[in-house]
């Protein structure tokens, strides 16, 4: 289980540098389409708190620059599998106890909040390259399939 969250993390970050190097290609990317990818790297931020159980003052809204989005993703990523490696396989599995934004309570296992985290983010990519395709000559692709034939 460890091996597939730690690849699955591995394609999150391939597909959160495609959308970033497109954004950053782009002289006028659409704010909507920048403050989407910032909504992506802000929520990892949070969960990533969550799991951990640290204290992160961090918006999900928060403006991030283009220029910080790549840097961002990739110590996100590292300090995310640094985590998941340090654990056993079974503690995979068990609760965290975690508090939301609006104060509620909840308990989720690792597998199931990486899960989401990954879910969340390829949603959020779509509508970014939604966003941004009519102003590309040919828009990311960001598909798990694509990533593994690559990887």
């Amino acid at each position: 289980m460890k091996n597939f969250l730690i690849h699955l993390l591995n394609y999150e970050l391939w597909a959160n540098q495609r959308v970033i190097q497109a954004l950053e290609s782009l002289d006028k990317p659409p704010a909507r389409a920048v403050a989407v990818m910032g909504h992506i790297l802000a929520v990892q931020q949070v969960w990533l708190g969550r799991v951990e159980h640290e204290t992160i003052f961090v918006s999900i809204w928060e403006d991030t620059p283009i220029s910080w989005m790549e840097e961002t993703a990739q110590r996100q990523h590292r300090k995310i599998v640094s985590y998941i490696s340090s654990l056993s396989e079974p503690e995979l599995l068990l609760p965290v106890d975690y508090t939301t934004a609006e104060g509620e309570s909840y308990k989720s296992t690792l597998v199931d909040i990486l899960t989401h985290m990954s879910h969340h983010a390829a949603y959020h990519r779509g509508q970014v390259v939604q966003l941004i395709r009519p102003l590309m000559t040919e828009a990311p692709v960001t598909d798990f399939i694509v990533w593994s034939h690559e990887a």
